[in-house]
């Protein structure tokens, strides 16, 4: 009969050894797997905040086109008239205080889209808030350099755009896209979103709207003017 290679309290030294070895290797390879992914979560996040701050810059850049050539600083210098606005302040002296209140419940409602009673929220923040309901009928000529055409609805489901008037200035409105309508390729180059607010959007369609900036409007003898677009998020 031959000779065990180990004798037996050996052997069970030996396993004991190899089980406890594999469990160090086990727990140091947990542990690699927990770095090498809390180091890949790190770097999405930074790459999405670079995403934010170059969509961010596209924004700027695309309001300092729009904006009439008396809004832009005389200085070069300057900060641009985006800086002004996120900063307090809309075209014709509207100081942003005075509708952020109405944009901060505008966006805790846009938010609220996908209860069942979303309808009926957006009925009571219309009367609430005395809204006016608009939709852009002409967005076509803007291709042409022409002036926008928006008129007045009824209906706040067919309607797409919400102007409130702002406290103070009969003639000069806070306005802000309908949350009840889907966002997609049709309403934003057919429905004058893409000259009305700046935005992340490219291509597809979207259920949530969040307002950074709201456009300002005038209304004079009936007619709606765009005054100043706005800034966007959707989602």
């Amino acid at each position: 009969m031959e000779a065990a290679l180990f004798p037996p309290m050996a052997a069970h030294i030996l396993l004991i050894f190899v089980g406890a070895i594999s469990m160090v290797a086990l727990v140091g390879i947990a542990y690699n797997y927990s770095l090498t992914r809390s180091t890949r979560e790190k770097i999405a996040r930074v790459e999405e905040l670079e995403r934010d701050v170059k969509i961010l810059q596209r924004d700027i850049k695309v309001l300092q086109d729009r904006l009439p050539k008396a809004a832009m600083p005389d200085n070069t210098d300057t900060k641009p008239a985006m800086d002004k606005a996120a900063g307090g302040a809309m075209a014709g002296n509207v100081k942003q205080e005075v509708w952020q209140g109405f944009v901060d419940d505008y966006n805790n409602l846009a938010n609220s889209m996908n209860i069942p009673k979303a309808a009926e929220a957006c009925e009571n923040f219309v009367r609430n808030n005395k809204v006016q309901l608009l939709v852009c009928v002409e967005s076509q000529k803007a291709e042409d350099g022409k002036t926008l055409v928006y008129t007045a609805v009824d209906n706040v489901e067919s309607s797409r755009y919400w102007a409130w008037n702002v406290t103070g200035k009969p003639d000069d409105f806070a306005v802000v896209p309908n949350p009840l309508i889907e966002y997609n390729e049709e309403l934003h180059h057919k429905g004058g979103m893409k000259e009305t607010f700046a935005s992340n959007y490219e291509t597809g369609s979207f259920k949530q709207v969040q307002v950074k900036l709201p456009a300002h409007f005038t209304l004079r003898q009936g007619k709606w003017v765009i005054v100043q677009p706005g800034v966007i998020r959707v989602n």
